[in-house]
């Protein structure tokens, strides 16, 4: 596999990062009034994307705070078809 250029590795790296620190957040307990709760979910709601090789990745980020919990869902797609975190990883070259 060839390396990814360095605006794809910045891509890859702040959704691995954000995934890192999102991924156990249903322990967490949001701070804030419903304000700044909104606010910050919109913050951290956001999708990224680029093609490599001919192959399409996408990752999307999913923060929702309720009064008592934030939630998260992180998905990674390559081509459209759902992947595992690895390959992302792969694409970092962490793995």
């Amino acid at each position: 596999m060839r390396a990814i250029s360095k605006g794809q590795r910045v891509k890859v790296e702040k959704a691995l990062e954000q995934h890192s620190s999102f991924s156990n957040s249903y322990f967490w307990t949001p701070r804030g009034n419903r304000k700044q709760r909104d606010r910050w979910t919109d913050q951290n709601n956001w999708t990224v994307g680029f093609k490599h090789e001919g192959v399409r990745y996408e990752y999307w980020s999913s923060v929702h705070c309720s009064a008592k919990n934030v939630y998260y869902k992180g998905y990674f797609t390559a081509d459209g078809e759902r992947v595992t975190v690895r390959r992302f990883k792969q694409l970092a070259g962490e793995i």
